[in-house]
This record gives structure tokens, C-alpha cells and sequence, in this order.
């Protein structure tokens, strides 16, 4: 896997809440922590089970991590003038620290993305990559969210498999992805 990290923080960089929902209140965070069966509720990881399989394990007690957010997507990009056709399916899991001092250093985040990039590339990245973002996160803690917020800090996690072929582009993420959160989630901060 060719893994790499970053760091966003700049004013125009995207930022997480946490908790979160959507301005017209149909979507918001699912805590997986305390009821892993709410995973029927993100359609996500209803409609791939390989992204609901990771955000179980990734919110288990004994994983350092609880899921914000998430995301996954399929691109065939053919016949564009490119050298070769290909093919990705990629996701993305927002991470936020389950210890509440973590999730307010910068240097607890950075030196954690650093590692796990580490830990996780090998000479075996053919058609599989990822790469963890620190970002900034407000949480939130009452009921007013303009007062009651606190700046900290959140991972975000890309994953990407990639190949001329959709069935194998798939499989690759799925693997990449079972791979990764098996690390990820055992991998303190």
C-alpha cells in the first residue's frame, strides 16, 4: 500500500463537528460506540458492507478511534486521452479520538499520522493508496453549538483502489480497506 499523511489547517482546508448533522437535520453522526447496530442507518454502509465492516471495527471499545463521518465512491475514467483506462473505488472515514485530551493535540495527531503511514505502506502498492489528514474539528458538547464548541483536532482517512478493471479496483479497496482499519484501529494515539 503507498500510504502517505498530511496536515490541513489552513482557513479555506474543510473542518469537522463533532457530533455533527445536516442543516435540515435528515443526516447526522451515528454513534457506532454504543450501538453498532445503528450501522443500518448510514446508507453508505448499507450499500457496501466492506465500509460497514471497517466502521464497526474502527468504533469497537478496545480502538482508540470513534467515526464522524464517511464516504465512498466508484469512477471508470475511459477514452479521456489518458495512456491507460482506469478505474477506482475510494472512501473516506473521518477519525476523532475516543480520549478527550488527544483530540486537542496537534503534536499527539501529527506524530499518530506520521506513524500509521508509516506502518502502513509497503513495497506492495500497486493500485492501492491512502493517506491521513490532520484536521481541525470543533466539538461540541451542549446543546448550544455556537457556545458550547471547543477547536481540536480529527483524521481523516482516504482510501483508493485502482485498476484497469472495475471488479478488480474494487477488490483491492475492500482489501486495502479490511487491511488499513485492522491497523488503524489498533494503532493508539
Amino acid at each position: 500500500m503507498d500510504a502517505d499523511w498530511s496536515v490541513e489547517l489552513g482557513a479555506e482546508d474543510a473542518v469537522l463537528e463533532f457530533p455533527w448533522a445536516s442543516p435540515d437535520g435528515l443526516q447526522a453522526y451515528v454513534d457506532l460506540r454504543n450501538d453498532p447496530g445503528a450501522i443500518a442507518k448510514i446508507p453508505e454502509a448499507v450499500s457496501d458492507p466492506e465500509l460497514g465492516d471497517a466502521l464497526v471495527l474502527l468504533n469497537r471499545n478496545d480502538s482508540p478511534w470513534l467515526t464522524a463521518k464517511c464516504d465512498v465512491w466508484q469512477e471508470n475514467i475511459f477514452g479521456n486521452g489518458l495512456v491507460y483506462d482506469e478505474c477506482f473505488k475510494g472512501s473516506y472515514i473521518d477519525l476523532v479520538a475516543r480520549d478527550s485530551e488527544a483530540r486537542f493535540s496537534f503534536e499527539r495527531h501529527e506524530a499518530w499520522v506520521k506513524a500509521a503511514a508509516r506502518a502502513l505502506s509497503s513495497d506492495d502498492s500497486t493500485g492501492l493508496s491512502c493517506e491521513l489528514v490532520v484536521r481541525r474539528c470543533w466539538y461540541h458538547e451542549g446543546d448550544n453549538l455556537a457556545l458550547d464548541s471547543a477547536p481540536g483536532f480529527s483524521v481523516t482517512f482516504y482510501l483508493v483502489g485502482s485498476d484497469c478493471f472495475p471488479d478488480v479496483a474494487c477488490n483491492k479497496w475492500a482489501r486495502g480497506l479490511r487491511q488499513a482499519t485492522t491497523a488503524l484501529a489498533s494503532f493508539g494515539l
